[in-house]
């Protein structure tokens, strides 16, 4: 059974439709507005019919619609989303604005032509997003709280305990052996500098500003020494040119570092590392040529069977990558790992 089009009463049909469907001529006269724009907006179709559409409209977007639906009007496209540009909303009845998605069509009907605008309310969905992305962040900085936690009792709070021991049985050791003593203090000197540098690296965590607020030298410096202090390595610093970097690269550069850095302390039984900065001239518009370089003497690693989400390879690239720069790692088994980072031509 089929049934002819006259035998659609579509007026009807859109009735029982939820959403808002307002029809409107090209002078935008509402013409129909069905009980689903009663319903979202507030007014009965007695009160808006005849009126300018721009009673529907928060002031501020009244001229701006204007233009888009006059474009729209004047082009062959048939039908269009109207959120595809701007965001969309609506005006309540009692002058609320809400959040709106919608669709426009143009029909020609008796050689007049006519628009047809339907619109949902999406004022609860968008809540609900609002809700899980502030979930969202707040588990993000519950992890990140969890991290430093960890990060603070593996390394700066093992680190006090090894000086207080050693504080604690120095005046015996000097007593009967000055030699000791000697050697003991100034074991007890390079364990405060490194728990000063762990403590400062942590506070870069949480004031993530100051990454693009400090000089990358300096930064590399401290990183290196918050290294020695969790994990006993040397790690050499070496610093050419003070070009003036922008802060995204800064950032990344330094967030690479620490990654390599990381790897070399947790995965390459090293005795020493070496991290080098060179920096060219810069003129302003970009940041000059750069090259970091970090490289440690520890077992390598065969790069055909390690997979890179298990040594950060995957991070260190999609940081290099965000900066334009180009990321290389050379690694063999019983060689050692140096991991290169060049921006600039």
């Amino acid at each position: 059974m089929t049934l002819s089009p006259a035998a659609l009463n579509l007026a009807d049909l859109f009735h029982v439709i939820v959403d808002a469907v307002i029809a409107f001529d090209g002078e935008q006269r509402i013409l129909f507005f069905n009980k689903g724009a009663e319903a979202i907006f507030g007014y009965t179709a007695e009160e808006v019919l005849g009126q300018p559409l721009d009673i529907l409209l928060p002031d501020r977007f009244v001229a701006i619609h204007r233009r888009h639906f006059e474009e729209f009007a004047a082009s062959p496209v048939a039908s269009r989303p109207m959120s595809e540009r701007r965001p969309i909303y609506g005006r309540h009845k009692d002058g609320r604005e809400f959040p709106a998605e919608a669709a426009i069509a143009k029909l020609d009907r008796d050689g007049e032509r006519l628009f047809v605008v339907i619109m949902r309310d999406i004022t609860q969905r968008q809540r609900a997003e609002d809700e899980l992305r502030v979930q969202a962040q707040q588990a993000a900085v519950a992890a990140e709280r969890s991290r430093l936690a960890r990060d603070l009792h593996d390394a700066v709070t093992q680190t006090l305990f090894s000086v207080s021991v050693i504080a604690d049985v120095l005046p015996r050791i000097w007593e009967r052996n000055p030699e000791e003593g000697r050697r003991r203090l100034n074991e007890l000197r390079q364990l405060s500098r490194g728990a000063l540098a762990e403590m400062r690296t942590l506070l870069l965590e949480l004031r993530p500003s100051a990454l693009m607020e400090a000089n990358l030298g300096d930064l590399l410096r401290q990183l290196a020494a918050s290294i020695n202090s969790r994990s006993g390595i040397e790690v050499d610093v070496q610093i050419e040119g003070n070009a003036e970097l922008s802060p995204d690269v800064k950032v990344s550069l330094y967030r690479i570092a620490q990654e390599a850095l990381n790897n070399v302390a947790k995965h390459s039984n090293a005795v020493h590392a070496r991290v080098a900065l060179s920096t060219g001239p810069s003129n302003g518009a970009s940041n000059g040529q750069v090259r970091l370089v970090i490289s440690d003497d520890g077992c390598g690693f065969d790069a055909k069977l390690s997979k890179p989400t298990h040594i950060g390879l995957d991070i260190m690239n999609e940081r290099a990558a965000a900066i334009g720069a180009r990321l290389t790692i050379h690694s063999e088994v019983g060689a050692g790992t140096t991991v290169q980072v060049e921006l600039g031509d």
